[in-house]
């Protein structure tokens, strides 16, 4: 029996029909692969600025915490921080700033203890230094590195595991109150800033640090500018209130208490 033979015509309508059928699988494919690579970058540049710009504050203060916690280990290494450059960033403006012979000192989110580490190892530092954090894992790097210094110097220095708000202290009764690239990662940086004007005496110094540059403002609504900063300090009761050059992405706030 003969076969039977489809008209040319047909077999090229069908050819073609088969050739559209997989372009526009192609391009089906190639429209889903570009949904899926978006997605992965939108991921990833949520985890860039949710983790690791903003230490996770936008997501509560439990993961800042844990964030903490977990990267303890190498917090100081990343810091890199060397002796000269703290003797200029922390210890100088510390001394020039108080005015009490044997100053009670109080440390916010002191970390692995760079503010307490880094005074008493100067030497000329006389008072007593109390240092709060609320990730337990900082805080005990913060004694490790205590341990190295003097018995007499160890002395003068207390941890104690506590957040900012509120401060486990009664009104008035810290000389001097020092929080060091910490306010933007706390929950309320106004608050914790009452704070720490509340438990300082009348002509205290406060000594706290705002953040600035590109970075400073992936914080969205919480980001301060140099005025905002100011204002705010000063309404809380702050006088001779300064903004000074600190760091490439930090100023030093400094005042005393009216």
């Amino acid at each position: 029996m003969a076969l039977m033979q489809l008209p040319r015509e047909t077999i090229q309508h069908e050819n073609k029909a088969v050739k559209s059928r997989s372009c526009h699988c192609a391009v089906q494919f190639g429209v889903m692969e570009y949904w899926i690579i978006g997605a992965i970058l939108l991921l990833i540049g949520l985890y860039y600025w949710l983790i690791i710009l903003t230490e996770g504050v936008f997501l509560g203060r439990r993961l800042v915490v844990w964030l903490y916690d977990i990267s303890a280990f190498r917090y100081d290494k990343v810091k890199d921080y060397e002796l000269e450059d703290e003797q200029i960033l922390v210890v100088e403006p510390i001394l020039a700033g108080t005015r009490a012979v044997a100053p009670r000192l109080l440390d916010v989110a002191t970390g692995t203890g760079r503010v307490p580490y880094f005074l008493m190892e100067d030497g000329r530092f006389e008072g007593e230094i109390v240092a709060i954090d609320g990730s337990a894992k900082m805080l005990g790097y913060a004694i490790k590195r205590i341990g190295e210094l003097s018995a007499e110097s160890q002395s003068h220095i207390s941890f104690h595991h506590e957040n900012a708000t509120p401060l486990p202290f009664e009104d008035n009764s810290f000389d001097v109150v020092t929080s060091l690239e910490a306010l933007e990662f706390l929950p309320d940086d106004a608050a914790a800033l009452r704070e720490m004007v509340r438990v300082l005496r009348p002509g205290g110094f406060l000594m706290v640090t705002r953040r600035k540059e590109w970075e400073a403002y992936a914080f969205l609504w919480r980001y301060r500018s140099r005025e905002n900063m100011q204002n705010l300090v000063e309404q809380m009761g702050m006088g001779r209130v300064q903004l000074l050059d600190w760091q490439s992405n930090y100023d030093l706030v400094i005042g005393y208490k009216d």
